[in-house]
């Protein structure tokens, strides 16, 4: 009953956390990205597909940027603590070729220079049109930028930071990572013949994003499910340091049945320990390598995402809210081991299974939402 209790309590965290489609209201787009970044041939090909169904790209340059600070009137609204810097989601894009998915305000913003910010994002600083934007360029150089507008998330498919490929290529942000098909004549017959050009590659074709079970928070709702952090480089390789204040505040040390003693996010523990206690129940538990789980998996883990140029992309086992389950016999980018049952279990409880992927990580398992017995679908 108390975990019960504790997952009704989250409900009102769980607004549209889900990404939409970056489209103004009643724009028809699908979207396409590919693992690591989209490659030029990529690229080609379905602009190739497009055109045979009347359809009109517009690419997108991801990754993340490093925020300083916020400034109005010359004074910090929000600043990082020295040494530290606060992970965006960072959204570059053409402004004329996008204008029809985007909408006349933010293409016009693109164009002066100034950046766009996402409602969510805006409200977690409380920023406005006018502030300032002072961050850390790929480049290393720092900049400041004007927030020009400031629109819902789904209109940037829930981007914090949204640049025009211009401005971005002036600190060094290029990072071609996926494509918007917008004007079509049919949607259906474009979506298929894209699967088919597509299939068995690592690239995901999704028109109605969100919909997925194993689709997972942006980071704009991560921050505002979990709370939203600064962090420090440390290495060596993908370490980071996370602001002690924000750790003390959210990482506990648990100990449950099969998995043992770990840190996690405090939000997280009813809805994993809940799956564990039904994987027991299912009497499936002696599948899990509680060893494993302890040497090579674990949940709380303060680092960058790891596996090819993933654009600085911070892992979602810095917020705690990731557990790595048997991943020695389930490898990054490797075949999936994963008994499909536990998977099934995990799903109910909430959390995306990195098995049913585009790029397979059969191990991972993140939670992302309320249970499905307590959502009224």
């Amino acid at each position: 009953m108390i975990r019960l209790l504790a997952a009704l309590a989250a409900l009102a965290l769980l607004v549209a956390v889900l990404p939409a489609q970056a489209t103004v209201p009643g724009t028809e787009t699908i979207y396409i990205w590919e693992s690591g970044g989209m490659t030029e041939p990529t690229l080609q090909r379905i602009s190739v597909v497009a055109g045979r169904h009347q359809g009109v790209l517009a690419q997108e340059h991801r990754g993340t940027i490093k925020l300083l600070a916020v400034n109005r009137d010359g004074e910090p609204i929000q600043s990082a603590p020295t040494g530290f810097v606060i992970p965006m989601a960072a959204l570059a894009l053409d402004p004329v070729e996008s204008r029809s998915v985007i909408g006349t305000d933010v293409a016009d913003a693109l164009q002066s220079g100034a950046v766009v910010m996402g409602e969510s994002s805006a409200r977690l600083r409380g920023a406005q049109v006018g502030d300032v934007v002072r961050f850390v360029g790929w480049d290393g150089t720092t900049q400041q930028v004007p927030i020009g507008a400031v629109v819902p998330d789904q209109r940037v498919r829930s981007a914090e930071l949204v640049f025009s490929t211009a401005t971005a290529a002036q600190f060094g942000f290029s990072r071609l990572s996926s494509v918007t098909i917008s004007g079509f004549s049919d949607k259906e017959a474009l979506y298929q013949d894209l699967v088919s050009t597509f299939t068995g590659e690592f690239v995901g074709i999704d028109p109605d994003p969100g919909r997925n079970v194993d689709d997972v928070l942006s980071d704009v709702a991560a921050k505002r499910m979990y709370g939203e952090f600064a962090y420090e480089f440390t290495g060596p390789g993908d370490k980071i340091r996370i602001d002690p204040a924000w750790v003390g505040s959210n990482i506990i040390t648990v100990n449950l049945p099969v998995l043992g003693q770990f840190k996690c996010h405090r939000s997280m523990v009813p809805y994993l320990e809940s799956a564990i206690d039904e994987v027991i129940a299912a009497g499936l538990d002696s599948i899990i390598d509680r060893a494993d789980f302890q040497i090579a998996g674990g949940c709380y883990n303060a680092r960058l995402i790891r596996g090819g140029d993933k654009g600085g992309a911070i892992s979602r086992h810095s917020w705690g809210i990731a557990v790595d389950i048997n991943p020695s016999s389930n490898p990054y980018g490797g075949v999936v081991a994963m008994d499909p049952r536990i998977a099934e279990i995990f799903h109910k409880w909430g959390f995306a299974w990195g098995g049913g992927w585009v790029y397979t990580d059969g191990a991972h398992f993140e939670w992302t939402r309320l249970p499905i017995f307590m959502v009224d679908t």
